[in-house]
Order: C-alpha cells, then structure tokens, then sequence
C-alpha cells in the first residue's frame, strides 16, 4: 500500500462527506514496527487503509482513532504508545520501543443532520457534502437506511419509530433539515430537533403543512410558539424546481446563505 492510495482513500472519505483519522508515525524510538512517516487511514466504520505497524500497536491505534470521531469536537491529537510489558501506555510487548503517533481527524465539516433517507434526503446529503457539510442521515426504516449506507454518502443513523432512540447527539452547531417521507414522521422528527439548540431547523413542505404539524406540535407535544418560531417552513430557497435534486439545490443554498451571513455578522 503506497503513501499516494492512502492520500487518495482519505480524499475519498472528504468528499462524500464521512469523517476519519489520518494516522502518521511522527516520532519513534528503539525498536518500532515502522519508522517515522508511517501511515494509516481509519474510517469511522474501523476499516483501514495503510499500515503503521499491525498487531497490537494497529489495533490500539485503530481504536484510538474510533475514540476520536466519537467524541463531539474531534480534533488532532498526539498519542504515545509503549512496546513493553508494564506501564501506563504500554502495549504489552517487549520490543521496548516508543513511537508517537498524530491522529489528525478529517472531513469534520459541519454537522447537517439530515432526517429522512429517501430520495430528497440522499439527494441533499450528496449536495451538502460537497461545500463542507458533514451530513447524518437519519431515518427509522431499516432498508431505507441499508440504501443509504449503500450510496456511500455521509454516516447512517437507523431510530425507532418514535425518532427517539439511536438519533445522533444535536448541538448548537449542528444544522437540521427534516425531509421524511411523511406528515407524522415529520412531526416526529421536527418535535426531536426543537428539543435541541440547533443553529438551523428546515422542515420540507407547503404552508398547509406547516400549519397543520404545528397545531399538532402545540396540542399533542406543547411546543411552543416560541420554538416553532425557529423553523424555515418551506424549507430552502424558492428557486422554483421540483426534483429532489432541485430541491437539494434550494435548501443548500439556504443553508449556505446562512452559514455566510453568520460569518460576516
């Protein structure tokens, strides 16, 4: 595996939208798997691409890398590994080296949790991902979510029906576009993301819809006023297009419009 196929497969994860671990040997001493330069790519499903030295030391690096993109703020870290028997980063081993090893996470745009994985949903993941965003699909249907990991775009969340269980941590950064594939999943959906701080709820629909899914919000959920008062309802820009791609385009857009005027503000 050369450095140029590991590079290449790291490109790859940046531009569909999924995070990583670019893995390099900065510093080694004593008697190492491999030397300086090293390198390894971790996806965020644990698959590698490279090499820094396999066996124990791989595996520990590996999972470090996990550690990393599960936390809420990835950033680069430096590690220090230990090939010996005893000590607090130790590996076990009795070659008795060290390496430090740069864990440098990629890809990590910002966060736009897209509810919904069918075609409008898919459509806008493939679209975000390609000016910054790192899209999360969620959808509480399994064989919708089986596609969706299967179109290689972005990380797949599969909830319950209830959009409760196994939807993914919504923070003040985090930008949140609800186009499911139906009114009630849209309230389901919608009722969980204004239950959070994030920076931007969208929710696809007429103003028929709009109305009739607050209501519901009010008397059924209380949410209130207040709340709803976040969401854009039709959600994008009204460039006039109907497709999911066009569609995609309009909320994109929005978004991008938004996220620039923050910046400038």
């Amino acid at each position: 595996m050369t450095d140029r196929e590991v590079h290449e497969a790291l490109l790859e994860q940046v531009r569909a939208g999924r995070m990583a671990v670019f893995a390099v040997v900065v510093r080694a001493s004593g008697s190492t798997p491999r030397a300086v330069g090293a390198k390894m790519l971790v996806r965020s499903d644990g698959t590698t691409v490279g090499t820094v030295g396999g066996g124990a030391f791989e595996a520990m690096v590996t999972q470090d890398a996990l550690d990393l993109l599960a936390s809420s703020a990835p950033a680069p870290a430096v590690k220090r590994y230990t090939f010996t028997e005893h000590g607090e980063d130790a590996l076990g081993m009795a070659c008795g080296g060290t390496a430090e090893v740069l864990l440098d996470p990629s890809g990590a745009g910002e966060r736009l949790v897209i509810f919904g994985a069918g075609h409008v949903g898919l459509a806008l993941a493939r679209l975000a991902a390609t000016v910054g965003f790192r899209p999360q699909i969620v959808d509480d249907r399994p064989a919708a979510c089986e596609a969706a990991r299967e179109a290689g775009i972005g990380e797949v969340f599969c909830c319950d029906s209830r959009y409760e269980d196994g939807v993914p941590p919504v923070e003040a950064a985090t930008w949140v576009a609800v186009v499911t594939r139906c009114h009630q999943t849209d309230r389901l959906a919608l009722r969980r993301a204004l239950g959070t701080d994030a920076r931007y709820v969208g929710l696809i629909g007429s103003r028929r819809k709009k109305a009739v899914i607050f209501q519901q919000l009010r008397d059924e959920d209380g949410v209130s006023d207040g709340q709803m008062a976040r969401v854009r309802c039709p959600i994008g820009l009204p460039l006039g297009g109907d497709t999911p791609e066009e569609i995609a385009v309009s909320i994109v857009a929005q978004l991008l419009q938004e996220r620039h005027a923050t910046r400038e503000g």
